[in-house]
């Protein structure tokens, strides 16, 4: 979603966001993400844009619902990533009329190349950050069983509950037995 800058009033704006629309679509093609992770394109919250002499004050407070797969038990799970940031954004040329860099910025700090602002893009650089390295699909999630391969669940997984121990543990698992009686 592209605001240009001319659009912003000396009052400021103020843009509601109601799940209704497709806001990051066009800023989700041009990112790559985990093979694993889907980011809904349609958001809630709110964004307000200030602008002065010189700046341009960005304060995003939005929520980003996403389809993950959990790293243990591997089964999908649908989360969401709330978002709050608040940026600075300046233009491209300098006081001393020098073109500016992306490495002058400090960390809450965009430039802005063109006469317009990238929401958007903005919303997915951040998802992008919030993104878990390890997703999960709960905390205490238990993972795979190491029998059958399938998720345990709350209740066990579909291996028969006896205590199968591994072939070459048996000796030992005689010994043990012997030394307890």
């Amino acid at each position: 979603m592209k605001i240009p800058i001319e659009d912003i009033s000396p009052a400021g704006l103020e843009i509601q966001f109601d799940e209704s629309k497709n806001i990051l679509g066009e800023a989700l093609s041009g990112v790559s993400l985990p093979p694993d992770v889907v980011i809904d394109p349609k958001i809630r919250g709110h964004v307000t844009i200030t602008k002065n002499m010189e700046e341009i004050l960005i304060s995003v407070v939005v929520e980003v619902n996403l389809t993950m797969k959990c790293s243990r038990c591997l089964c999908q799970f649908e989360s969401s990533i709330p978002i709050n940031l608040d940026l600075t954004a300046r233009r491209k040329v300098g006081q001393d009329g020098e073109y500016e860099t992306d490495s002058e910025l400090d960390f809450n700090e965009v430039l802005i190349h063109d006469e317009e602002i990238d929401i958007g893009e903005l919303i997915v650089q951040e998802i992008s950050l919030d993104i878990p390295m390890k997703p999960l699909c709960k905390d205490d999630c238990l993972g795979l069983c190491p029998q059958c391969g399938g998720a345990i669940e709350p209740d066990g997984c579909s291996c028969p509950s006896g205590n199968s121990v591994d072939p070459r543990w048996n000796k030992l698992v005689t010994l043990k037995s012997r030394l307890n009686n």
